[in-house]
């Protein structure tokens, strides 16, 4: 999985490249079939933290986006988000798989 952070003026410490590299693989998780992670950070006017992350899986990328008055704070919303979308992702393809073909032809039948 490849796994990029873009910091827009901003300095990014190795404690919070660190951390957002852990959280990018434990997406695995969530969704068997993730294939990148690009995550941007950006301290906008006033010391504003703005965090968006993107996560690619298969022909789909889920995107995030948080703004706090702290990069740290905008950093665990979009985290909490992103695995939010993970997750809804991987039940609808569960949903799909789990349904057997007789079944719904027998439900169009009736």
């Amino acid at each position: 999985m490849k796994i990029q952070i873009t910091a827009r003026h901003y300095h990014t410490t190795a404690h919070i490249q660190e951390n957002l590299t852990e959280n990018a693989e434990r997406f695995a998780r969530f969704n068997d079939s993730v294939q990148g992670v690009h995550f941007i950070l950006d301290a906008g006017q006033g010391g504003v933290g703005r965090a968006e992350g993107i996560v690619k899986i298969r022909d789909k990328a889920v995107v995030a986006h948080a703004e706090e008055g702290t990069m740290g704070k905008a950093i665990e919303m979009m985290l909490e988000k992103l695995e939010r979308q993970l997750k809804k992702e991987n039940e609808k393809l569960k949903l799909h798989k789990s349904e057997p073909l007789s079944a719904t032809l027998a439900a169009v039948a009736a």
